[in-house]
């Protein structure tokens, strides 16, 4: 594999009322953003210590990082990982903090990009990754949970997973409700009662059976994932750009029409659900046993 270039700060457009004009540097604090040349980026995870879940911070910084990726001429095609052992252990309830400035993200919310807080269902960066013209892979690795799920197989165009990657939904068990698109976009990459078999039920599935039910691209040994995943964006990346996002453009027709309003009710479905009794009975159970494990 290639070297990668260093870690780069992204770019904020928006802060209050204004687009920023010229747009202001910003240092992600869960993520690294670097060149990987031939105009492939490769975009990190980078809270392996929290298996890289779904924090504020994250979710936030995945907002902005987005943004820049649809800017930044220099990307044709980004490929997106995990650090440490986890690709994405899904949302991280625990920690409500954030480096983003409240400015800025107010700014995303004032120029549309962002949703009110809470945003438990990453609605507003669902909605940009499926709408993203430039190609999208992930490369899986160690484990993948709930909206790590989604993140990996759901937000991209292609995925790359290891074959010991494994992969759960426990949304039915915490009383949690379909989340970043995964209402819509499971059920049409896998039928409805795969979807539902997945979502409800709930029990861990292999790499290999994520491949079988038409959910990733290849399966490869694990030390090979990213390299895998570099080489088939330095392909895509190769060939004619106008062409291949229209190419995207026209087989995602279907779902950018609807994600907005999909998404939305994603949005307001679980903030329902996170008040409801037995949703803060389980949460509250999670969030203890998650704390007892980090003082391990």
């Amino acid at each position: 594999m290639a070297a990668l270039g260093e870690a780069e700060d992204i770019l904020v457009y928006y802060s209050g009322t204004s687009e920023l004009n010229p747009p202001k540097p910003y240092k992600p604090t869960k993520l690294l953003y670097q060149d990987a040349g031939d105009g492939v980026f490769l975009i990190t995870l980078n809270d392996p210590k929290r298996l890289n879940s779904m924090s504020f911070a994250l979710a936030q910084e995945l907002l902005l990082v987005v943004e820049h990726v649809k800017r930044d001429d220099r990307l044709k095609v980004v490929v997106w990982t995990g650090a440490g052992r986890a690709f994405s252990a899904g949302g991280n309830f625990a920690d409500p903090t954030s480096a983003v400035p409240e400015e800025v993200y107010a700014g995303y919310i004032h120029a549309g990009v962002a949703l009110p807080l809470p945003d438990i269902s990453a609605a507003a960066v669902t909605r940009a990754m499926v709408k993203l013209p430039k190609i999208s892979i992930a490369a899986v690795n160690g484990l993948a949970v709930g909206g790590g799920v989604n993140m990996a197989f759901v937000w991209n165009d292609f995925a790359y997973c290891g074959q010991d990657t494994t992969f759960r939904y426990p949304f039915a068990e915490l009383g949690l409700t379909p989340e970043l698109g995964s209402s819509i976009l499971l059920s049409k990459m896998v039928g409805l009662m795969r979807a539902k078999e997945l979502m409800q039920l709930g029990g861990e599935f292999t790499a290999q059976r994520a491949y079988e039910l038409g959910l990733c691209t290849e399966v490869v040994p694990t030390a090979e994932v990213l390299p895998r995943a570099l080489q088939a964006a330095k392909k895509l990346a190769s060939v004619p750009q106008f062409a291949l996002r229209e190419n995207k453009r026209l087989v995602n027709k279907e779902l950018v029409e609807v994600i907005d309003s999909v998404t939305e009710d994603e949005y307001l479905t679980i903030r329902k659900a996170i008040t409801n009794p037995d949703t803060v009975k389980a949460m509250t159970a999670l969030m203890k046993k998650s704390s007892k494990s980090s003082k391990l």
